[in-house]
């Protein structure tokens, strides 16, 4: 009986630390670099909201790092898209930092460590 009570428990235990999905966190570091396909709009000054489209983003949204104009800030939404693309699954919205550079430069994202591609720009204004 004793042995039979130790099992039902620790089954009770396992189904508890498991959840109800399929065992997985809702973000689950991949190692794997973010992919940005485009920026809208691909303008704009500090203080301004741009949205920042691709793949390989991180649903805990501060943790997407985002650095413009050679300035970093961290982004303030993620969403997934209603109609995803090959390239374009995800998208996080970023304020354009006090500090970034004027003038068109490359905009990029990391994610637990890896850095995104770098061949999408953006263009500080004053």
């Amino acid at each position: 009986m004793r042995i039979l009570k130790a099992i039902a428990l620790i089954s009770l235990f396992l189904a508890a630390s498991c959840g109800s999905g399929d065992g997985f966190q809702p973000d689950v570091p991949t190692d794997a670099p973010p992919i940005i396909s485009r920026v809208d709009p691909n303008a704009g000054s500090p203080g301004d909201n741009i949205t920042i489209f691709g793949l390989g983003f991180t649903i805990s949204y501060p943790e997407n790092i985002v650095v413009i104009g050679g300035a970093a800030t961290t982004a303030t939404s993620y969403r997934l898209l209603d109609n995803p693309t090959a390239s374009e699954v995800e998208a996080i919205t970023v304020t354009v930092p006090t500090g970034a550079q004027l003038g068109e430069g490359p905009v990029y994202v990391q994610v637990h460590g890896n850095s995104s591609n770098s061949d999408v720009s953006f263009t500080v204004n004053p």
